[in-house]
């Protein structure tokens, strides 16, 4: 088989839908597969906020989070499906009957009405993916805001180690709670890991090859007749992309910064203040936050924003490629 260069703007195309939809199913099977760590997150957070209602403080700390988690879940949802409406609706706008998604079918797919049929049913599918992945990405934001919540309220109780000096026994429990919640925290984080390592991975390499495709679609479209068309159709599939990388990456920068808050806090509280046997409490919590929170992708690499710029460099020089050979 022989491809010629005026073939690989269509080619281009389909590698970035195919990855995509394969990418899906894949998140599908590890969220299968991985359904005991879920059910073990939620008893966590239920059991965290029954824990912070027990004080309006950290009551109000956790529903603070619950609102962003709110404000950044619908801006996933309405951009994703703003964005996988205008790249579907492309086919309404050519002249020739076309399918959304182009394939080979053993059948006449251009007669009325299996053309709309067949169109019907590609709409549904990308969009319910589309939704799959947005929702995706919204609970990991939730995940990691529940996280700086229980973070937030360990430091809150560290500060108050001043005010609690006269009354030693309310301060060792107040060490114990601490060192207690740290703990929690840290098997939650491990849970968030072990779900999103490899979709991360997956993600990470996808979405590589995605960025670069639609880049090389956007460069090659700039002297094309249907310029309009095909911008409309790429530009928000390409946001799409780099928003679904940037969430992944800022995730993973914002938990390892979290996880640093705990050490400041402790060490900036009055433990000079304290007896040798308190002090032990806040030393085994200061050399235990010493380990930060990580999202990695298939344990290979830290997520993070430098990572997120690595793959925009990485996917830059790809198009740079691809568009010499065109």
């Amino acid at each position: 088989m022989h491809l010629a260069s005026g073939d690989l703007p269509d080619l281009m195309d389909c590698l970035s839908i195919t990855l995509s939809n394969s990418v899906f199913f894949v998140k599908l099977i590890i969220l299968w597969i991985k359904t005991r760590v879920f059910s073990d997150i939620f008893k966590m957070m239920t059991e965290d906020w029954k824990d912070s209602a027990s004080s309006s403080k950290n009551a109000e700390t956790m529903a603070n989070r619950v609102t962003l988690s709110y404000r950044y879940s619908s801006f996933f949802v309405s951009s994703y499906s703003i964005g996988v409406t205008f790249f579907l609706s492309f086919a309404l706008f050519t002249q020739e009957k076309q399918l959304i998604l182009k394939m080979e079918l053993p059948f006449d797919a251009t007669r009325s009405p299996v053309y709309e049929l067949v169109n019907i049913v590609q709409f549904v599918h990308e969009f319910v993916a589309a939704s799959t992945s947005s929702m995706l990405s919204a609970f990991l934001v939730t995940l990691i805001l529940h996280v700086d919540g229980q973070v937030e309220i360990i430091c809150r109780q560290l500060s108050k180690i001043s005010t609690m000096l006269k009354n030693r026994k309310s301060c060792r429990m107040m060490l114990r709670s601490s060192i207690y919640k740290h703990q929690r925290i840290i098997i939650f984080t491990d849970n968030i890991e072990k779900i999103f390592t490899y979709i991360a991975l997956i993600q990470f390499l996808s979405n590589t090859l995605v960025i670069c495709s639609l880049g090389f679609l956007i460069v090659t479209s700039l002297d094309s007749d249907q310029k309009t068309i095909i911008l409309a159709k790429t530009v928000p599939y390409y946001v799409l992309a780099n928003i679904e990388a940037f969430a992944l990456c800022y995730a993973g920068e914002y938990l390892a910064s979290r996880s640093t808050a705990i050490e400041k806090a402790a060490y900036e509280s009055s433990w000079y203040e304290l007896d040798p046997s308190e002090s032990k409490f806040l030393l085994l919590l200061m050399i235990r936050s010493q380990r930060r929170f990580v999202i990695t992708a298939g344990k290979f690499m830290n997520l993070s924003l430098e990572v997120f710029a690595s793959m925009l460099k990485a996917s830059g020089s790809y198009v740079s490629v691809l568009y010499a050979m065109y």
